[in-house]
């Protein structure tokens, strides 16, 4: 079975394909009797018009692509294991409508709600003053639409789906960085991967940022659920995030009621010999999970977002590994943590994601993640933010 690749986007060619579909049913070929679909079509009305989305099936796992918003996956569902949350957000809200630097330069969250959002490339985290300029929330990437967007279905060496996108953050007197991904799936499988790579386009020095905000809410969030990683060392963010003296924080009660402030913990984890780790949310009867797995060469720092708020005010957590922590992007350079490009390079990236579906697999995880707790982690009780 093989198709040779669609293009659906281009801007250098001036190629816009709007709606298209291709199916198992197309394909000869297909293997397995699972059927299986990607289809591409544009949302209307309020303020997701004109949103271009491509909704894929691969006979297990379903996910919404959102070319339009930084090449983001809106949703992901694998039965009832769900890759996402109820975000106060309902649209897919079309960049066109979201003003970065409003409210102080949080204008990023008058989009968000989607289950994988990027942050970066040339900043993340909070909105900053870094020398002449100020930075806003979570950096621009994950509002810039697709310049080119292209489907492969592929047989060999292994049946799956891939999508590939790129996307440019590039202005005059600014960050010249490329983003090339390429997010797929095999055949039948319960998870997706993230491959990616990031490219300094100009013939200077760059700084560059990169950072995967993977959010999950109920039925894998809920009071009892678990957060599992070989954590090597942990810190919490701030002062809010440090109350309690770190006794509990991978231990998850909530939803809470009114006066509740996020929380947010910083670490480094510990990897096998190739350098690949994970993390794991399950659930609190242990009977499905989300994992994700990365290699910390890559991706050497890790992010776990506690917004245990009301159901309705966005209930959400967030595992998101990253190039350095969603902290200021001057304590982040004075920590040594931002990636330095020179001209032409890049940096690559490859994270998977996986719905756990039995307590058989949530089990057999929990256990190679021990197996990679190579000692007691260094638990921080001061905030990183203040240190």
């Amino acid at each position: 079975m093989f198709h040779h690749p669609k293009v659906l986007t281009d801007a250098v060619r001036s190629v816009s394909v709007k709606e298209w579909k291709i199916s198992s049913d197309d394909v000869v070929g297909s293997e397995g009797g699972l059927k299986w679909s990607v289809a591409k079509r544009v949302l209307a009305g309020g303020r997701q018009e004109g949103v271009e989305i491509i909704e894929i099936d691969n006979g297990v796992m379903k996910f919404t692509v959102v070319p339009t918003r930084g090449f983001n996956v809106w949703r992901a569902n694998v039965e009832n294991v769900r890759f996402g949350w109820d975000s106060p957000v309902a649209e897919i809200v079309h960049p066109q409508f979201v003003n970065l630097a409003e409210r102080g330069g949080l204008g990023w969250l008058n989009g968000f709600g989607e289950w994988m959002s990027r942050c970066g490339l040339e900043s993340l985290g909070p909105p900053c003053k870094d020398g002449n300029l100020t930075y806003t929330l979570h950096g621009r990437i994950n509002y810039i639409p697709a310049s080119y967007v292209e489907v492969r279905i592929e047989g060999t060496p292994v049946s799956r789906i891939v999508l590939r996108g790129v996307v440019e953050e590039s202005l005059m007197f600014g960050p010249q960085l490329q983003l090339t991904t390429e997010i797929s799936t095999e055949i039948g499988s319960p998870a997706l991967t993230f491959d990616d790579v990031v490219t300094n386009l100009s013939d200077l020095p760059q700084e560059m940022e990169s950072l995967y905000h993977a959010n999950f809410g109920p039925p894998v969030l809920g009071p009892g659920a678990h957060f599992v990683a070989p954590v090597k060392r942990v810190a919490p963010r701030d002062s809010r995030a440090a109350e309690g003296g770190m006794t509990a924080w991978e231990i998850y009660s909530g939803p809470h009621g009114p006066g509740y402030t996020e929380q947010v913990y910083l670490m480094e984890l510990y990897a096998d010999q190739d350098d690949v780790t994970k993390a794991l949310l399950k659930s609190a009867d242990g009977s499905m999970g989300a994992l994700v797995s990365f290699n910390v060469r890559q991706l050497p720092f890790m992010t776990l977002w506690k917004n245990e708020a009301a159901s309705k005010s966005g209930y959400v957590t967030g595992m998101e590994p990253g190039t350095s922590f969603p902290l200021p992007k001057p304590v982040e350079r004075a920590a040594g943590r931002i990636v330095m490009l020179g001209g032409g390079e890049s940096h690559k990236a490859k994270v998977t994601f996986k719905a756990l579906r039995s307590t058989e697999e949530v089990e057999a995880v929990t256990e190679s993640i021990k197996e990679l707790q190579v000692a007691d982690p260094e638990v921080q009780t001061s905030p990183l933010e203040e240190c």
